[in-house]
């Protein structure tokens, strides 16, 4: 009995295992000032006033799995600069404002870790460069997860044109967060990141951001190692509901009033789509694009046209055969809310999605 105890409690934790995934800087989208300085780090911000950089990982993670990110930080030389660096998880890329929210303040849902390298009295900062848990975008540290606490021991300053050692660990069986910086624990927290801070979604980007102000610094990031479990397929529910010929309205299809420019937020559903498909090579996948109803009857359904198109010609991008797309453009016929809200009309911006069997 007592080895059967203990050979279940290893396979417990094995399954608990992140795999380490391979990358390149190919697998990140860099928005803002981020660049690439060569194959492994990012200049998230030069050394120049006013700039904001934001690195995001192109495929969504599962926080339903352990993660561990392992990074060298590099904070400039500049014991007087701003701002910092903030590592985040948020259900989109995106970018944020310059300054204080080290390029993702005001994002919400969203976790983030604060390094702070600079002293803004009015969110209550600490002194000293210090690090802390913050969620949905909030910079003020009377609302934060945790206290300020110093990067390094004694408050010494991290802006000495040194690359430091950093990881970030999350065990969702505990749901222990834990932050580790130049070798040592800095926080350790357990927070239920699924349901407190997503509302029980479990699928994250994640990412890095930095911004200056006033003052600057040059902030740059190299990765070490990557742990993690991608979601490199749709969810068990959406794909059997293509399978029995259903239609999926997907949030991550949604364009913004008045553009046609495709969501970063639907190219991994249309990956994803697209290796679901290769299971099921018979199938033809079918795209209805519509609009809400503002402007007139004709420019919408050029730009239902327009919608769709942008998404077919990312697919074909990426390989995907002509002849198994199909797919049409209705403007604002047939409504499936009202446009008498910002909600009504962003649900009427959509692209219809289904699969089926066409035979000649």
């Amino acid at each position: 009995m007592k080895l059967i105890s203990i050979l279940c409690f290893i396979l417990y934790c094995f399954g608990l295992t992140a795999q380490e995934v391979k990358y390149t800087l190919d697998d990140f989208y860099l928005y803002g000032s981020a660049i690439a300085r060569d194959d492994t780090t990012v200049m998230l911000t030069d050394n120049l006033l006013r700039q904001t950089g934001t690195m995001w990982f192109k495929n969504d993670i599962d926080l339903r799995k352990p993660f561990h990110i392992e990074l060298d930080i590099f904070f400039g030389c500049s014991d007087g600069g701003a701002d910092g660096i903030s590592f985040i998880l948020h259900p989109e890329w995106s970018i944020g404002p310059t300054g204080e929210g080290m390029g993702v303040g005001g994002l919400s849902p969203s976790f983030r870790v604060e390094m702070d390298t600079y002293q803004n009295f009015h969110l209550a900062d600490a002194h000293f460069d210090h690090a802390a848990l913050m969620a949905n975008g909030i910079s003020h540290h009377q609302l934060g997860l945790t206290e300020p606490i110093p990067l390094l021991p004694k408050k010494k300053n991290v802006e000495n044109c040194t690359f430091y050692t950093v990881s970030f660990e999350w065990l969702p069986a505990t749901q222990i967060f834990s932050f580790t910086f130049n070798g040592l624990e800095r926080i350790r927290r357990q927070v239920d990141l699924v349901s407190l801070i997503f509302k029980d979604n479990a699928k994250v980007f994640w990412g890095l951001g930095s911004a200056t102000g006033q003052k600057r610094n040059k902030h740059l990031v190299r990765i070490r190692k990557l742990e993690f479990t991608l979601i490199e397929s749709l969810n068990e529910y959406d794909q059997a509901a293509l399978i029995d010929g259903e239609t999926l309205i997907l949030p991550e299809f949604t364009f913004d009033s008045g553009s046609s420019k495709l969501p970063e937020s639907a190219k991994p559903i249309l990956d994803k789509l697209m290796k679901f498909h290769e299971q099921h090579p018979n199938h033809t996948i079918l795209l209805e694009s519509f609009t809400d109803a503002v402007g007139d009857e004709s420019s919408n359904l050029k730009l239902s046209k327009d919608r769709v198109e942008v998404i077919a010609k990312y697919m074909i991008s990426k390989g995907f055969e002509k002849y198994k797309l199909m797919y049409n453009w209705n403007g604002e016929a047939n409504p499936i809310d009202t446009n008498e809200t910002e909600q009504g009309r962003k649900n009427n911006r959509r692209i219809e999605l289904r699969m089926k069997i066409i035979r000649a």
